[in-house]
């Protein structure tokens, strides 16, 4: 294991303090640069800030709002409306484009924190899990931490079924081929370490750069944990990610596990 994340596994019996107020304590030495990818997104881009501003304990360094040069004339108006309320909310607009992976890259690229966040602004990724990657980070010192739709206490809500079906056989065939304990494999929903991130070539343009944040540190040997998050199905914008392009997930995944160290 690497153990590149430069934070150190808590010793709870030491200086006397309960866990709680030990990682309440170190929270601040991670400086998280939070990329929130935004398309076509409102009400749920205030919502996720709201969530996440609101469950910071000082760890927050930047939130990069990549936004989509695409984007509705609506969706920028809140970005800026968010960026004048709090300093540490920036606009960043997409240069390469159409793609989240594309945005996924230049918001890695552009983060000045010690680890960074990828999530999207439309709730299907669940702020609050933010704080419970931190958390576990703390405590183990790992290099990373991915949310995990299939651990106990997370889960699905207005997923199609078949879809559903299809992720789970994914999930268990590439689980058995990484050889990894790791069940959520093609979720985007994470947290990197800033030298993990800057070390690895991304290639991904589309929705396949969700599985290619996991599968390229697993192969080269970083430490990477999991916790429980939920999976909301959007209320507002539309998705981008049609079924056909799910095969992208899968081209990544063969190309990551036959490539040489």
């Amino acid at each position: 294991m690497r153990g590149s994340g430069g934070t150190v596994a808590l010793d709870v019996a030491k200086g006397g303090l309960g866990k709680p107020q030990l990682l309440e304590v170190l929270s601040s030495s991670i400086q998280l640069s939070i990329v929130v990818t935004v398309f076509s997104e409102t009400l749920s881009i205030r919502e996720t800030l709201d969530i996440l501003l609101g469950l910071n304990r000082g760890y927050i360094k930047e939130i990069l709002l990549l936004v989509s040069p695409r984007a509705s004339a609506e969706s920028m108006a809140i970005c800026r409306e968010c960026a004048d309320r709090d300093s540490r909310v920036k606009i960043l607009i997409q240069k390469n484009n159409p793609g989240i992976g594309w945005a996924y890259r230049e918001g890695m690229q552009a983060a000045t924190g010690n680890f960074v966040a990828l999530m999207a602004a439309d709730l299907e990724t669940e702020p609050a899990a933010v704080d419970r990657m931190v958390d576990k980070i703390l405590e183990t010192g790992c290099d990373g931490v991915i949310a995990n739709r299939w651990l106990p206490g997370g889960g699905f809500t207005n997923y199609d079924p078949i879809k559903y079906v299809l992720n789970w056989i994914f999930q268990k065939i590439f689980q058995t081929l990484f050889w990894t304990k790791l069940g959520d494999l093609t979720f985007g929903f994470k947290i990197l370490s800033k030298k993990l991130t800057d070390a690895i070539e991304w290639q991904g343009t589309l929705h396949e750069i969700c599985i290619e944040t996991t599968v390229k540190p697993i192969k080269q040997g970083y430490d990477l944990k999991q916790v429980p998050s939920v999976w909301v199905g959007r209320k507002e914008g539309r998705s981008v990610n049609t079924f056909l392009k799910n095969f992208r997930y899968l081209e990544m995944a063969f190309k990551t596990l036959f490539a040489g160290s």
